[in-house]
C-alpha cells in the first residue's frame, strides 16, 4: 500500500474516503455470495450473468479497500476481512427493514402497504379469491401481490412476508408451516373422450404430458415416481408458470400435476391415475422485526388463516382425494369458494 492505495488483485484501488457511500446493492449481492459460496450460484439466483456479478463484488471490494473473498475453482470463501463486512452488512439489513417499515406508518387518507411474495399458483388460484375477506375487515391495509414461481428475498427487502415450496434456510426468518399441497394428476374431458386416460402412473408415458417447470417445482420428482423413460417421450408441452398449465389442461392439451382442489376451478377437469399423489410444504417466512408492525401482523394473521386446515382439509397432512373434498365442501356449504373466481376467469 502506499500514498492511499492498495493492491487488490492485481489491480490498485483507491482507500476509501472518509464518508464515502456505499453502493447498497452491492452490499446484498455480498451476502448472497457469500451465503452460496459461489459467485455463479448468487448470480444466478439475481439473474445477473456471473461477469457483471463479479464486477459488482470488486467495486465493493474497491470501496472498502480489502479483499473479501478468496477465489478458488471450488468456489468463493470469506476472508477475514469479509466476515467483517459481512456481520456489517447483516446489521445493515436489519436497519434498513425498520426504516422500510417505519416509511409504511398510516398517514390519513392513505393506505399502509404490504408486499407478499407466493409461488404463482397458490397466489392466482388460492389467495386471490380470499383477499376479498381481508379488504373486508382491514379496508386500510394495501397488498402487493408479486406472484413468482422463484423463491422472492425477504432479507433483501423484496417482500415483507412469503409463501413458498422450498423452506428459507436464513436463520434470521420467523418460519412456520401453513400446511401442505397434494399434487395429483389431471385432465380435461375433451382430451379423454379423444386420447382416453391414464388410469394409474405408469401409463403417463402413453399420454401427451403438459410439464410445469420453474424455480421451487421439482419436476424430475413426478417423472422419477411415473416412469423411468426421458421425459422427451412423453411431454408434450413445458410452461413455465401455473396459469398456463392450467389454460393448457383445461383446452384439452394433455395431462397435468395439479393440487387436489384444482378441480373446484373447472368442471373440465378429472381426476386421473389415482395412484399418483406428491406432497409439497407450504412455508410462511417473514422478518420479526416486519411482524412488530400492526399492518404485516395482520396480514401474517390472514395468510394462517387462509390455510387453515379446519376449514380447508385438503391442506393438512392428510391426502384427501378430490372426490372426498368435493363431499367436504358440500358439507359445509362451501361449494361456491370459487364461484365468483370461475365466472371472471377465462378457463
Amino acid at each position: 500500500m502506499k500514498n492511499g492505495t492498495q493492491v487488490v488483485h492485481g489491480t490498485e484501488h483507491r482507500a476509501l474516503e472518509p464518508g464515502a457511500a456505499i453502493n447498497w446493492d452491492d452490499v446484498r449481492l455480498f451476502l448472497k455470495a457469500a451465503e452460496h459460496s459461489s459467485f455463479r450460484a448468487a448470480a444466478a439466483e439475481v439473474r445477473l450473468s456471473v461477469n457483471s456479478f463479479r464486477r459488482r463484488i470488486e467495486a465493493l471490494e474497491r470501496q472498502v479497500n480489502a479483499v473479501l473473498f478468496n477465489r478458488s475453482a471450488k468456489g468463493v470463501e470469506l476472508t477475514a476481512e469479509g466476515e467483517k463486512v459481512r456481520a456489517a452488512g447483516i446489521a445493515m439489513l436489519q436497519q434498513a427493514r425498520m426504516l422500510a417499515h417505519m416509511s409504511q406508518k398510516k398517514k390519513p387518507g392513505l393506505r399502509t402497504t404490504v408486499r407478499i411474495g407466493v409461488t404463482e399458483g397458490i397466489g392466482t388460484f388460492w389467495l386471490i379469491p380470499r383477499l376479498v375477506d381481508l379488504y373486508t375487515s382491514k379496508p386500510g391495509i394495501q397488498v402487493d401481490l408479486r406472484c413468482e414461481m422463484r423463491a422472492p428475498d425477504i432479507s433483501a427487502l423484496e417482500v415483507d412476508l412469503a409463501v413458498q415450496l422450498e423452506r428459507p434456510t436464513d436463520p434470521t426468518l420467523v418460519v412456520t408451516r401453513l400446511g401442505w399441497l397434494h399434487i395429483v394428476l389431471y385432465a380435461s374431458r375433451d382430451y379423454i373422450s379423444q386420447h382416453g386416460a391414464p388410469s394409474k402412473k405408469a401409463e403417463l408415458p402413453n399420454h401427451s404430458f403438459i410439464e410445469l417447470v420453474a424455480e421451487q417445482i421439482p419436476s424430475e420428482w413426478l417423472q422419477t415416481d411415473a416412469t423411468e423413460r426421458d421425459t422427451r417421450s412423453f411431454v408434450a408441452l413445458r410452461v413455465n408458470t401455473s396459469s398456463a398449465q392450467v389454460l393448457a389442461v383445461t383446452h384439452g392439451a394433455g395431462v397435468t400435476a395439479l393440487p387436489n382442489y384444482a378441480h373446484i376451478l373447472s368442471d373440465s377437469l378429472v381426476h386421473v391415475a389415482p395412484d399418483f399423489v406428491l406432497k409439497r410444504d407450504i412455508w410462511l417466512a417473514y422478518n420479526q422485526q416486519a411482524a412488530e408492525f400492526p399492518h404485516v401482523r395482520t396480514v401474517i394473521d390472514w395468510m394462517k388463516a387462509s390455510f387453515n386446515v379446519a376449514r380447508y382439509p385438503w391442506f393438512g397432512s392428510s391426502f384427501l382425494t378430490p372426490d372426498e373434498l368435493t363431499e367436504f365442501m358440500k358439507q359445509r356449504n362451501q361449494a361456491g369458494l370459487f364461484a365468483k373466481f370461475i365466472e371472471s376467469t377465462p378457463l
